[in-house]
C-alpha cells in the first residue's frame, strides 16, 4: 500500500488461523493499521492478494469486508452516544423497514447476541453511560451482529484499566473457542505473550 511516493506496506504476507488469537506486533509507524485498514476495506492496496479460506476476494470497501466476515475495532469507537446499546449494535441492520423498526425486536436480538458471547450489559443503556471497557464491547458486538468470524482489534487495550482488560481477554478466549479469528494489534509484549497463539512482526 502507498501513499504517493511512502510505501506503508512492502511485500508484506499475514496468514490467520481459524480459532486462533493472531498478534500483529511492530512499532509505531510499522503499517499494522494500514494493512487492517486494506483488510476491512478502508484502503485499496495498489498490489497483492486477499484470500478467505484460499479463494481470492476483493474488499472495495467495510460493506464488502462485512460480507464476508470481516469485522474491526477501532482505536476510536465509532458509536452513536445518544443511542441505546441494542440501537448501536443492530445499526444498518435493524429489524422492520422505515420509521417502523420494532424496538422491542432489536432488544431481543442484541440480547441474543450478548448472551451468546456470554457478555454482560443491558441492551437498553444509553452508550454515553457506559464506561470505555463496556462501549468497547458493544463495538464487538456490533461487528458480531454482523456476522464477523475474522474480528480485527486495533490496540484495543491502549483506553482499558487492567480489570477491563482481564475482562475482555476471557471474552476474547470464548470468541476464539468458538472459531473466530481475532488479529490483535499490540505492542504490548506481555498480554500478547498472555493471549495470543502466533506472531507476525
Amino acid at each position: 500500500k502507498k501513499f504517493g511516493d511512502f510505501k506503508a506496506n512492502d511485500d508484506v504476507t499475514l496468514k490467520g488461523r481459524k480459532g486462533e488469537i493472531h498478534a500483529l506486533l511492530g512499532e509505531n509507524g510499522a503499517g499494522k493499521s494500514t494493512l487492517m485498514s486494506v483488510l476491512f476495506g478502508l484502503y485499496r492496496a495498489e498490489e497483492g492478494e486477499i484470500k478467505i479460506n484460499g479463494k481470492k476476494v476483493d474488499i472495495l470497501n467495510p460493506n464488502d469486508a462485512n460480507a464476508l466476515g470481516i469485522g474491526m475495532v477501532h482505536q476510536h469507537f465509532m458509536l452513536v452516544e445518544s443511542m441505546s446499546v441494542a440501537e448501536n449494535i443492530c445499526l444498518g441492520m435493524e429489524p422492520g423497514k422505515g420509521p417502523l423498526i420494532h424496538k422491542k425486536l432489536m432488544n431481543e436480538q442484541a440480547q441474543e447476541i450478548i448472551n451468546q458471547y456470554h457478555f454482560v450489559i443491558d441492551p437498553k443503556e444509553k452508550i454515553k453511560n457506559l464506561p470505555i471497557g463496556t462501549r468497547q464491547k458493544v463495538e464487538i458486538l456490533k461487528a458480531l451482529y454482523k456476522g464477523a468470524r475474522i474480528l480485527i482489534l486495533d490496540e484495543p487495550t491502549a483506553v482499558l484499566t487492567p480489570q477491563e482488560t482481564e475482562e475482555l481477554f476471557v471474552e476474547l478466549k470464548e470468541l476464539r473457542n468458538s472459531g473466530c479469528t481475532i488479529i490483535f494489534i499490540s505492542h504490548k509484549l506481555n498480554e500478547v505473550k498472555e493471549i495470543c497463539e502466533r506472531i507476525t512482526v
